[in-house]
Parts: C-alpha cells; structure tokens; sequence
C-alpha cells in the first residue's frame, strides 16, 4: 500500500477542503439549532421596550409574555394613506420597514390609561435609532417613551437609552399650536414650550436625531390616522375610518357625518341624520332635513299625494305630518293642521 504524501500540495489543499466542509455543516447546524432561542430572546427584548414605553420596565424575561400579552389589546398595520394591510402583522414589521408601514399598538399603560403605542426610527450620530413613544388615543399627550440605538457613544448619545431621560416626555404634549406635531427634543438648557425636550449633554447629534425622529414620526402616524381630529382609539378594527365607532361604514377618510356609523360622502346611507341628509348628493330616502316643514310652509299637494316643502323636498309624505312640521312622520289628523291651517 502507498504511503500518503502529507507534504504534497494535494493532500494540503484536499485537506483544508474537508475540513472547511466540516466545520460549516458544524456551523450551520448550531445555528439552526440555537434559532428559535435566539428568535424567542429578541422577541422578548422587542416586547419589553414596547412595555417600557407604557411605563412598565424591570420586569424578569419570564415575566414579559404574560405582561405585554395583558397590556396590548390589538394591533394593526398602516399605510401611509390609512388603510389597514390584512393579515399583517404589527408585531413583524421590521424598524427598517417603517415609514412604508405603520405598526399601530392599542394598550393599556402601567396604571390603565388606553394608549396608542407608535414605533419609530431615525438616525444618531452613529447608527440607527428608533423607539417606541405611548400617546393618549386622542393624540394629544404622551403617556411614555422608549429610545434606543445602534452605535451611540457610550455616557453621552446612549444616555437616551436611559429611564432617566426617557421619563422627561411623559405628560407632554403632542401638538402644536398650529395643529401639526411639535413635539421634539432641543439643546439642553434651550428649551422654550412643552412640546420641547432637554437632550442629552455633550450629545447633541443624537439628540437632535430623537427630536427628528418624533417630529416626523408621529406626524406620519396622525396623518394617517385622519390628522388626529378624532378619537382613534378604534384605528386597529377599521383605521380608514373617521368615525368613532366600532361598526363605522368608512369607505375613505372623511369625517363622520351620519348616527349610523356612515360618513359623509355620496354613498351615505343613514336612516336619520340631518348632517348626512343635507347633502344634496346623499341619497337618503328616510332622512330629516335640516329645515323641516314649518307651519305654512307646505306648497300644496303633488300628484302622488304627497307634500312638498319650499325646497322642494318631499317632506309630508301622503300629507301627513306631525304638527312640528317634521319631515315624513305620522301623527297629524290631516293636511290642514299639517299645513298650518285652521
């Protein structure tokens, strides 16, 4: 049997060759053998800086599951125009997604206030940054706030990490004066209204990549969800909406016009809402008008039978009425008390 040459080029690059092999089968395989651990630990570390911006924070990795899944009520998925991707995800949207996404978090704070929990992300000195700031429903005021980074100098930008300065935001307010998102973070010492923050000493591009990042933030998350001029606490079961209720009929964004839930558009639909049925464009064959049938005012009776106020309006349906003047009611004994005749 031939000896093997060890000192050949063959041997030395077959070899090299087999091992390389080997160890990245090793590798592959501890890999996706440790996975689902490390999946689970970044899971948990995402849940608890969601937690720590409802005010929630120490708490044991065993204890985080149990918390979040008693504080977080619903989520939901965003478009920048307000509409809500099906089937996604909130908890899934990756920080580098936001901005085409908008994850939206319905909660409860640490001492039961409802809050909306916003992520963000922006950019520090160094790296990246992003955060998670809790908002009354309302989008007026801070309930909490979470920050965190990529690279940020130790003992100045990673201060923001802190509890310390986190805390600062809690209780301010969210808006301007003119309605637009103010709040954000200014040199320290430099602030001047509420809505400004003290940043961090020493720190001042990364303070200045947090005041951004609220800034813009915030505003994309009220501009889709109608500009704040409602209460969105139900965002997460039909955020396209504007009305303030659960079965909201919402084809757009447009203010609610209607009791049933319907908005004002030209498919309105309401049984009996004198803001939808004003509109001339909105079929509504049940509705009251806006200025009913007063006394004197009927113009004699149609062909059909029918009444018709000065607007032309059909609004003393078979000539009876009640003797308010409204609108297609029963009550009135005939045409003459309708009309406001003796």
């Amino acid at each position: 049997m031939a000896k093997i040459n060890t000192n050949s080029n063959v041997y030395t690059i077959c070899y090299a060759a087999i091992m390389v092999v080997l160890v990245a089968f090793l590798l592959a395989f501890v890999s996706s053998a440790l996975k689902p651990a490390q999946d689970a630990n970044v899971a948990i570390d995402k849940k608890s800086q969601i937690l720590a911006s409802l005010n929630v924070r120490g708490l044991a990795k065993s204890e985080v599951e149990a918390k979040y899944d008693a504080l977080i009520q619903e989520t939901c998925v965003l478009t920048p125009d307000g509409q809500v991707v099906e089937g996604a995800d909130a908890f899934e949207v990756e920080t580098k997604e936001i901005g085409d996404k908008y994850p939206v978090y319905k909660a409860k704070t640490a001492d039961g206030a409802d809050a909306l929990v916003f992520p963000l992300k922006g950019r520090g000195l160094w790296g990246g940054l992003w955060g998670y700031v809790a908002v009354t429903p309302d989008l007026q005021k801070v309930l909490g706030a979470y920050f965190d980074h990529e690279s940020e100098t130790a003992g100045l930008g990673a201060l923001i990490k802190e509890a310390k300065f986190q805390e600062q935001f809690i209780g301010r307010p969210v808006m301007g004066e003119d309605g637009k998102v103010a709040l954000t973070v200014v040199k320290k010492g430099a602030s001047e209204t509420e809505t400004q923050v003290d940043g961090v000493t020493g720190a001042t591009l990364t303070s200045k990549g947090v005041g951004e990042m609220l800034l813009t933030g915030i505003q994309q998350y009220v501009d889709a969800l109608g500009g704040g001029a409602q209460p969105a606490g139900e965002c997460c079961e039909q955020a396209a909406k504007c009305c303030d209720k659960p079965d909201c009929k919402c084809a757009e964004k447009k203010q609610c016009a209607c009791k049933d839930g319907s908005c004002g558009d030209p498919a309105c639909n309401c049984a009996s809402d004198a803001k939808c049925c004003a509109r001339e464009e909105c079929p509504c064959a049940t509705c009251e008008k806006t200025e009913p049938c007063a006394k004197g005012e009927c113009a004699g009776e149609a062909a059909e039978g029918a009444h018709k106020c000065k607007s032309g309006s059909d609004c003393c349906k078979s000539g009876k009425c009640d003797k308010s003047g409204s609108c297609g009611k029963p009550g009135c004994d005939g045409d003459k008390a309708c009309c406001g005749h003796k």
